[in-house]
């Protein structure tokens, strides 16, 4: 028979990973986070000092691989062993996180919230920059649909709701601890300190909402969700000229005089343009003819293009034409047409790439890997990262626009990182399809208001398929098109200038916690090795 012990740190276990993947499956549920790490947190304190060190490490992997299923099982709409892949990578990168955390309070004797804060989110900080980031399931995300509560983050980013998380998670135990210990009556001033914790921020926040005013000049846009589904119709070569035929044919209905931009989703072009001659495409002719009609019109949407490499340097995970003999980089690009016949192309590469899918991991490295990237909605083959531009910029209107493709969304200090300080907006395109009717594409649609609210600026969303929107400053949804349905839209949004504190400072107390931590694990590692052993 099963020990009773173990029993039940098994049910602490997925009790723990079941609360915390909640949030990202019902977004409603969005408030369970606040207590999500409770069961977790007392399982560590049963476990901690069993006489397998690794004991915490097994059980923390048993909840957190229930937290990644639950919380993106969709992955495995694009490709099974893709999705598992990533499953089992972020849950053993997320239990040896929290084991390191349970290994130094045991070593040096402290409270574990000090070195469970420090070593987690720096974590998340470092789950934005290595390659195989994923930053999906960074705690603060789980709040990314109550917008109204989170104003506060154009001050500290998604890991500020990390920390206000970790923090009452905590308080909980506390309360709870001390209930156990103590009877119900001794609980009011711990529950009151609790109470505060929870308060002060949605109250600062409701604030910073009340008082956040709507202002600067209004351009008016219009956008194209064309609805391509990736896996029968988008990636089809016999469909390009088609599908391009259309979306003009619906740009002419939609813009007039008055139409300032003009929006496309990601990959609204498939046949890769050259970017040294974009003109050799007939694609690219046909834009530059469409323009002409509409002399103010800017246009903004995606497409594949390359790069012609000298056989002299040839980064890793470039591509050989076979029937040219060359060797190119491939992108991922947002193409910004600006109004003027005069103005040149701007050219804009995705330069976070989904791991697995659009870019091997450690491909720089190991450079045969990089033909051996998964299929992603239709679509094979490794992308380049390199980035020339960061944002785009009308020379006639001195308009800015920061551009973000698809998953870049979940980046938000590398978004907020590019923000010019000119007045603009933000622009995302997008290919929500790939995801098909699933909570990946609602939980990515998301991540779009908080970007909105760390940079302060109206955000266009495009998608070919998903939901496209014009989101305002502070993060609430103006207008959407409906999930799945070809459609447009039209509006006005606001020109803004500046920069939050936010984007001119970064992740800031993710940096911090990352060299806090770093500094703790390894002063930790250093008491364990110095400390005498007890001969026998």
């Amino acid at each position: 028979m099963i020990d009773m012990n173990i029993r039940k740190n098994i049910f602490l276990a997925l009790t723990g990973g079941l609360l915390l993947g909640l949030p990202w499956s019902v977004s409603a549920l969005f408030f369970v986070v606040f207590i999500a790490w409770v069961p977790l947190l007392l399982l560590e304190e049963e476990v901690r000092h069993h006489a397998n060190p690794y004991a915490i490490f097994n059980y923390a992997f048993v909840s957190f691989l229930l937290w990644n299923i639950i919380g993106t099982w969709w992955i495995t709409q694009v490709q099974f062993v893709g999705a598992i892949l990533i499953i089992f990578a972020n849950s053993l990168l997320q239990a040896l996180v929290f084991w390191l955390a349970s290994r130094v309070r045991t070593i040096l004797k402290i409270p574990l919230l000090f070195p469970f804060l420090l070593i987690w989110m720096g974590y998340e900080h470092f789950h934005l920059y290595w390659d195989l980031a994923w930053p999906w399931l960074n705690l603060g995300n789980a709040l990314a649909t109550a917008p109204t509560l989170i104003q506060w983050y154009e001050f500290t980013g998604v890991r500020g709701g990390t920390l206000w998380i970790i923090l009452t998670n905590f308080a909980a135990l506390k309360v709870y601890n001390t209930y156990r210990e103590k009877g119900p009556g001794s609980i009011a001033p711990v529950a009151a300190l609790s109470l505060m914790l929870i308060l002060i921020p949605i109250f600062g926040s409701y604030l910073i909402f009340q008082n956040f005013e709507e202002e600067g000049e209004t351009v008016n846009i219009a956008l194209i969700q064309p609805n391509l589904d990736p896996y029968t119709e988008k990636f089809d070569p016999q469909n390009y000229g088609q599908h391009v035929e259309e979306f003009f044919r619906t740009a002419d209905a939609i813009v007039d005089d008055e139409t300032q931009y003009l929006f496309g989703p990601e990959t609204l072009i498939v046949e890769q343009i050259d970017e040294q001659d974009p003109t050799a495409s007939i694609y690219y002719r046909n834009l530059l003819e469409f323009r002409k009609k509409y002399p103010r019109l800017n246009i903004l949407l995606g497409v594949h293009s390359y790069q012609k490499l000298s056989n002299e340097d040839i980064p890793p995970g470039s591509r050989f034409n076979r029937e040219k003999n060359f060797y190119y980089e491939a992108f991922n690009t947002a193409l910004f047409l600006p109004s003027g016949s005069a103005s040149a192309p701007q050219f804009y590469h995705k330069t976070k790439l989904v791991p697995l899918f659009e870019r091997m991991p450690f491909v720089q490295y190991l450079g045969f890997l990089g033909k051996y990237s998964l299929e992603l909605g239709g679509y094979t083959g490794t992308y380049s990262p390199r980035q020339a531009s960061t944002a785009f910029v009308s020379p006639e209107a001195s308009i800015s626009i920061l551009p973000i493709v698809c998953y870049e969304s979940i980046f938000g200090p590398y978004c907020s990182r590019n923000l010019p300080k000119e007045k603009g907006f933000i622009c995302m395109i997008t290919n929500d399809g790939w995801w098909k009717n699933s909570p990946g594409y609602r939980h990515h649609f998301n991540f779009s208001p908080v970007r909105a609210i760390e940079n302060r600026r109206d955000f266009v969303r495009v998608a070919n398929t998903g939901i496209s929107a014009l989101i305002n400053a502070k993060g609430m949804v103006i207008a959407k098109t409906p999930w799945w349905e070809k459609t447009t839209l039209k509006g006005k949004i606001h020109l803004r200038r500046g920069q939050t504190f936010f984007a001119r400072n970064g992740d800031y107390p993710g940096r911090i916690s990352l060299v806090l931590g770093g500094f703790l694990v390894l002063y930790a590692g250093i008491r364990k090795l110095r400390k005498p052993r007890i001969k026998a």
